[in-house]
């Protein structure tokens, strides 16, 4: 019982890492548009 209940929360850890890190990722990609003022 208790190897069950370790697996579940190691699956369920991993699976919420795995999201969090790819919304990160998502967030960090996004580059707006640099205005002319400022591009050299």
């Amino acid at each position: 019982m208790k190897h069950k209940l370790f697996a579940f929360a190691v699956t369920v850890l991993l699976l919420l890492a795995s999201i969090t890190s790819a919304s990160a990722c998502g967030i960090g990609s996004y580059q707006p548009e640099v205005p002319e003022s400022l591009r050299r």
